[in-house]
Formats: structure tokens, C-alpha cells, sequence
């Protein structure tokens, strides 16, 4: 992108802008062509469009960009997120009537793991159609919602909408989600843990697997 970088460091932010957008509507996944757009904006004076856009690259799964959301954009769509560190009461969950925090020691409660565990076990669906590793984003909203996301299930072609289905029923269902509090008012945060999963029946039928490296807070 040599012409929107000329442009940039010309200060032509306008034609930079041209340039940007042009290109991020071309290729809207690239983060760095969406970090630059928003920079442009702010130079702008066009705060609401760059949080737009800072977003947009947050939904992509680059969280690095809370900190520019956090800077820019407090309020963002008349709403204010925050961190986990910030909140006075950390997302829990309800399990078998017995409330555990969703995270510990920056992981997702080994609680929660077994819930997920059993309940995959569990599903006739999962055990036929998934084979392989799925990825997934856990994620709380503040309306005691599970509001992640399946980056990939692990599934053919023709049962992939089935086991993607399945799967997300079972994490907005096996337990009951609290969320973040702050100043005794539930808050929406930034904060969701990747998690991959292992579901291979060549090595062991019907063996869930969870890789501890990527339980981690993206």
C-alpha cells in the first residue's frame, strides 16, 4: 500500500483515507490495512468511524486492539466496556446449583472444562459427525448470555451447519452464565479465552481432548 502510506506521510489524509477504504473493502479481513484506515480517521477528526473499524479488527480476533478501544472509543456505541481487570466482579457460571468463577489463574475454570467435557460426551451428534479439532471462543455478554463464537468445527462438509449447531447450543446451555459486574450493574468486557479441542476417534473413540496451551485469554 506504498500510495497510502506516500499519501499518509504527506499528510493527505483525505486521499489516504480514498486509498484505505478502497482496499479494506477489497480485502476487510486484513488487520494492518484496517489499523491504518483507523489512524487516518483519527486524524480525521472521524473518532466514531475509526472505532468502527477498530472493531471490525477486534471481531477478527486481534486483541491487541483493546487498548486503542479503550483510549478512543469509552463509549462506544452509547456503551460502556470494559476489561476484566477493571470490573468488580469477574463473568461466573452456575453448574449442578453451585456457582464457580468462569476464569482461574487466567484460564478457564477446570469446572467449566469438565461441563463441556461431559456434555460433548454426551451428544449423540458430536460422538457420529465431529472429528478433529474445533476451535472456539468463550466469551460472556452482560446480559448473562454465553455471546462467543465457533472459529471451526471439526466436521465434513455436509455436517459441518449440524455439529457447528450443536456445539453452540451446548455452550450457550450446559450452565447457567453470570456476568461481569461493576458498581452492582452487569457490564459487557472486551475479554474471550480461545479454546481448542480434540475430538479424534482414530486414537481413542469418543476421547475429548483439550489442548491446555491455547485456553488462554486472547
Amino acid at each position: 500500500m506504498a500510495q497510502g502510506e506516500k499519501a499518509y506521510a504527506e499528510n493527505n489524509f483525505i486521499l489516504a483515507k480514498e486509498i484505505y477504504t478502497k482496499v479494506t473493502d477489497s480485502i476487510p479481513w486484513n488487520h494492518e490495512y484496517l489499523y491504518n484506515l483507523a489512524a487516518i480517521e483519527l486524524k480525521l477528526k472521524e473518532t466514531d468511524n475509526a472505532c468502527e473499524h477498530f472493531y471490525k479488527i477486534y471481531t477478527l480476533n486481534d486483541t491487541k486492539v483493546i487498548k486503542y478501544l479503550r483510549e478512543y472509543c469509552p463509549n462506544f456505541r452509547n456503551e460502556t466496556i470494559l476489561t476484566l481487570d477493571e470490573v468488580e466482579e469477574k463473568p461466573k457460571f452456575i453448574y449442578k446449583d453451585k456457582e464457580y468463577p468462569l476464569i482461574e489463574n487466567n484460564k478457564l475454570h477446570p469446572k467449566y472444562l469438565s461441563a463441556l467435557d461431559i456434555a460433548f460426551k454426551n451428544s449423540k451428534i458430536l460422538k457420529e459427525k465431529m472429528n478433529g479439532r474445533s476451535y472456539l471462543i468463550i466469551k460472556v455478554n452482560k446480559f448473562n448470555e454465553f455471546d462467543g463464537k465457533i472459529l471451526k468445527a471439526a466436521a465434513k462438509k455436509e455436517d459441518y451447519k449440524m455439529v457447528e449447531m450443536e456445539i453452540m447450543n451446548i455452550l450457550k446451555n450446559m450452565v447457567t452464565y453470570i456476568s461481569a459486574k461493576n458498581n452492582g450493574s452487569n457490564v459487557a468486557i472486551w475479554d474471550q479465552w480461545g479454546l481448542t479441542i480434540s475430538f479424534n476417534e482414530k486414537t481413542e473413540p469418543n476421547t475429548l481432548e483439550y489442548i491446555p496451551y491455547t485456553q488462554q485469554k486472547l
